[in-house]
């Protein structure tokens, strides 16, 4: 049964060529960022630790699972940070795990204003356990595990709680990871545009929008636009909408310096996935800042 399950889900992806379709990002990018621009972590000097995940086509098993952690401390004297940042994709029968380490510095450019730069260096390793599948269907290969090196960088303009504005390249591939492989990831250099802004609406309400743009030679573009409405700072309620006509409501607390989010993401379109399989997507982020009692940048 569980063979069954997988070579139908494998089947699926293939017929629906899920790697010409949007890349995997996650909805809050407006409260965790150093996993898209390592940048953004100089607007938390104090240091951070956060983690997402997110579970796609609930109830299928082989579904994508997918897993972001980053972790940075800080060096105020020097006005930078260095950290890590952790990915684990599951699909089907591949395993995708990448591991980077960044450094981050920032610089005054006028009283209240900075412009941040980071680099980024590690590796990616996929483990596709193809032999699992069907042994007579020519579609599926052996089992391929391949290790590769990644760089990246990261430039952002940001006023600490109040806006930023970014443009990442956090994974630059050095080699062939995937090539020949018959893997249903892509691994082309992915480009992610990140904007967002935090205004006061008196002294109980606060209004938070943010902006994100994925690119990639080989993927259609992705746009997507988050709103979230705060009371107090501690509690918000917003939503989130993509270009692929996805849609989520969202929900965040903040105690102290610990925050939480909860998303649930849903289809719009009648489009051939949507109607083969459910597209309803759970996330979960977490995020725990040193120092100063967490802000909602």
């Amino acid at each position: 049964m569980k063979r069954s399950l997988l070579i139908g889900i494998t089947g699926l992806l293939f017929a629906t060529g899920l790697q010409a379709q949007q890349p995997l990002t996650y909805t809050q990018h407006g409260q965790l960022h150093s996993a898209i621009n390592p940048a953004a972590s100089l607007m938390h000097l104090d240091g951070e630790i956060s983690l997402i995940g997110r579970r796609q086509w609930v109830g299928m098993e082989g579904a994508p699972t997918v897993y972001w952690g980053s972790g940075h401390v800080g060096f105020e004297n020097l006005g930078a940070t260095a950290g890590l940042n952790i990915r684990h994709e599951g699909l089907a029968v591949e395993k995708l795990t990448e591991v980077s380490a960044f450094f981050a510095k920032g610089v005054r450019i006028s009283e209240t204003e900075y412009v941040g730069l980071s680099l980024n260096a590690g590796f990616s390793y996929l483990d596709g356990r193809f032999s699992q599948l069907d042994p007579q269907d020519p579609a599926f290969r052996d089992d391929v595990r391949e290790t590769d090196a990644l760089v990246g960088f990261g430039i952002m303009l940001y006023r600490p709680d109040r806006y930023y504005a970014g443009l990442s390249l956090p994974r630059l591939m050095l080699g062939n990871l995937g090539v020949g492989a018959g893997s249903r990831y892509n691994f082309r250099n992915v480009y992610h545009l990140s904007a967002g802004a935090l205004f006061e609406m008196g002294t109980d309400f606060q209004f938070r929008p943010s902006l994100l743009v994925t690119y990639s030679e080989s993927l259609r573009p992705q746009a997507e636009a988050t709103a979230m409405v705060f009371i107090k700072r501690t509690l918000g309620i917003g939503g989130n909408v993509r270009s692929y006509g996805e849609v989520a409501g969202m929900v965040q607390i903040n105690t102290g310096r610990f925050g939480i989010g909860y998303s649930y993401q849903f289809g719009t379109r009648n489009e051939t996935l949507n109607r083969s399989i459910s597209n309803n997507t759970h996330e979960i982020g977490l995020s725990y800042r040193f120092g100063r009692i967490i802000g909602l940048l």
